[in-house]
């Protein structure tokens, strides 16, 4: 199965971060990148990480924040994003994320599935 063709709300289950899925948040027009988040246990912060198709690999970001609730603008946000447009965006929108340490793109599983 490829993996490449990801879509928004897709889980995203890496060889190296356990079997709690990454969820599918934003895909850059494209389709090169994609940046996804998942619960951190016991607080109501999300962790980010990002995949980058041309360096067939998974960017980490160290990034942890508040997040969003699917439905409560993300995507409309993440889009700003990826064009470079933050002049309306909410102050409590990230706009600027740094993945500066990359790892081996490794997927095991996508929606439960291999």
């Amino acid at each position: 199965m490829s993996f490449r063709s990801l879509a928004l709300g897709d889980k995203v289950t890496f060889r190296d971060t356990g079997p709690k899925p990454f969820n599918v948040r934003a895909i850059s027009p494209d389709q090169r990148i994609v940046i996804l988040s998942r619960p951190v246990d016991g607080s109501n912060a999300v962790e980010y990480t990002m995949i980058d198709w041309d360096r067939d690999q998974r960017g980490l970001d160290g990034t942890f924040g508040r997040g969003h609730a699917v439905g409560s603008g993300v995507h409309r946000n993440l889009w700003r994003f990826f064009r470079g447009v933050t002049t309306d965006a909410p102050a409590t929108t990230q706009t600027v994320m740094d993945f500066t340490r990359w790892v081996s793109l490794s997927i095991s599983a996508v929606n439960g599935r291999p």
